[in-house]
């Protein structure tokens, strides 16, 4: 895969924009890279592939991509929930608008793993995707107060989407990892299950929707109260408490009982800056996905959801007949 894409991009003059990677970034990228190895090492040779295809070198990509996150500060929203018949899965992406022109949405179809459709502004990771099982996952960023050799949550999400069938097959995952910094990971079946997994270097918790909730929400700040001292909190986005109370209180008052109207309504909402346009900094949304995972359907606005028309992406539905078909018997 990595070399299909590779070659893709290489053929149509697509210029990657790598920093110059100091022996201090290569080190730090090897250090990460016995991480990956170990959790999926599958990405690895994803990414060698790409380096080849691209005529690149490897250890300079692999050390570039391994090291995503240790200064990122994204601003997101990401939350389940279930409706009587289906489970919602609702994520705004929020960035800096200048890494507009590197995102991009993926089917990814490994011939070891689960197909997936996921979006990101890293083209080997992914930030949010849903997979033909019907787990969905999205990642926040949260300000860490240390950054350790480990796996970032680009290739942890896409790991997830690869290998993951479940919650709780992603909850094992993710427990198990070592984390290069400090995020939130909202994950989602298509049989109701839903969590967040609040995670760092120092340690990772598992945090379950309140009693009486059929929902969960996740934003850019810890809420486990054992993992409340690991953040940053100085360096926390402004709007990220705001963010998280604004959805939480919408579900509440619907009982988490949302229709895809009122998804789009949560996500599209200013009052609460849940569609973000800190226009001073030149950050705001650059992608809104809404799914259901019972009966699989997704639907994505490419910009600010407040303006941009949801559109329903079929990719992962085609994907799945795909693999249902029989296989055609040979003599």
């Amino acid at each position: 895969m990595g070399f299909r894409y590779g070659s893709l991009l290489y053929r149509h003059g697509v210029k990657l924009q790598l920093p110059e990677m100091k022996s201090q970034s290569l080190t730090f990228g090897k250090e990460c890279e016995k991480e990956v190895k170990r959790i999926f090492p599958d990405v690895l040779d994803e990414i060698r592939g790409f380096a080849d295809a691209y005529h690149i070198s490897y250890e300079h990509l692999s050390s570039f991509i391994l090291s995503i996150g240790v200064s990122k500060p994204t601003a997101c929203s990401v939350f389940a929930t279930f409706n009587g018949s289906d489970i919602l899965f609702g994520r705004n992406y929020d960035f800096f608008y200048r890494f507009k022109k590197h995102c991009e949405s993926f089917l990814t179809m490994p011939t070891n793993g689960y197909c997936s459709v996921g979006n990101s502004d890293i083209f080997i990771g992914r930030e949010d995707g849903v997979n033909e099982k019907g787990l969905a996952v999205g990642m926040t960023f949260v300000s860490p107060k240390e950054v350790k050799p480990g796996i970032n949550f680009a290739l942890l999400a896409r790991s997830i989407l690869d290998k993951c069938a479940n919650v709780e097959e992603a909850l094992k995952a993710l427990t198990d990892a070592h984390h290069l910094v400090a995020n939130g990971y909202l994950v989602a079946d298509r049989e109701g299950n839903m969590a967040v997994v609040e995670a760092c270097p120092e340690k990772v918790r598992i945090r379950k929707p309140d009693e009486n909730n059929s929902f969960i929400v996740c934003t850019n700040q810890f809420m486990h109260t054992k993992m409340k001292d690991m953040e940053n909190v100085k360096d926390r986005p402004p709007d990220s408490e705001k963010r998280y109370t604004t959805i939480y209180n919408k579900l509440r008052q619907k009982g988490g009982k949302l229709t895809l109207m009122d998804t789009q309504k949560i996500l599209s909402d200013h009052t609460g800056y849940v569609c973000s346009h800190i226009d001073s900094i030149q950050l705001g949304t650059l992608w809104s996905v809404i799914a259901t995972l019972k009966r699989p359907q997704i639907l994505m606005a490419e910009g600010h959801p407040c303006r941009t028309k949801y559109k329903v992406d079929t990719r992962l539905n085609k994907a799945i007949q795909m693999r249902q078909r029989p296989k055609p018997k040979h003599p």
